[in-house]
């Protein structure tokens, strides 16, 4: 094979794993911004420092090839590392039909988790998948409606009551296209039996 042919194929990956490193970013279920903010800050960060240690890699050992090939073997290592330290498992969480608000995923003791959303919209994290993070498939009415997730929140809940509970979730909001329905408070939920906390991991 040429010189000119591995370098081609050196640039092919390359764009080939900034691709991956792309998708990647997008599936990161974010706290705070939308996951597509984090490639608009970060790919071009991350393109121009890989450019630059390869303009400087050409010129400090000589290097007959072109600055884009060396630039595109850094992007390579980088994207493929990302890939690994990103990867979680991923989930699915079924919706009922006619839902519409906040999903709560409470840290279970269990070892399963439970993403079967009661009508109050309840489930269960075991505390392996709440620490190490996951990505996530919503279906409600038989459809995928991941897209219509804006973000998923961390939270904490802390009761002094004769329950005396200490515990973590997750949550996120299914949308709704007529107005939007009334929360209901934890205390609530416990008391009319819509969460088990036998289930329950406590602090």
């Amino acid at each position: 094979m040429t010189k000119s042919k591995i370098q081609i194929a050196i640039l092919t990956l390359g764009l080939l794993t900034i691709a991956l490193g792309i998708w990647t970013m997008l599936q990161i279920q974010t706290f705070i911004l939308p996951s597509w903010h984090l490639v608009l800050i970060l790919l071009p960060i991350t393109l121009s420092i890989a450019f630059g240690l390869g303009f400087l890699a050409k010129k400090l050992f000589k290097l007959r090839w072109h600055t884009l090939t060396i630039t595109s073997l850094i992007m390579t290592i980088v994207c493929l590392t990302f890939y690994i330290s990103e990867y979680r498992p991923s989930y699915t969480i079924y919706i009922p039909d006619n839902y519409a608000g906040e999903v709560t995923l409470l840290v279970s003791k269990e070892t399963n988790n439970d993403f079967n959303i009661n009508k109050f919209g309840i489930g269960y994290i075991n505390r392996k998948t709440f620490k190490n993070g996951f990505h996530t498939t919503v279906i409600k009415n038989k459809e995928d409606i991941t897209n219509q997730i804006k973000n998923y929140n961390r939270g904490a809940y802390f009761s002094a009551g004769t329950l005396n509970l200490s515990l973590d979730y997750v949550t996120f909001t299914i949308p709704s296209y007529k107005e939007n329905p009334a929360e209901i408070s934890f205390d609530e939920l416990i008391n009319i039996n819509a969460i088990d906390t036998t289930r329950l991991w406590t602090k």
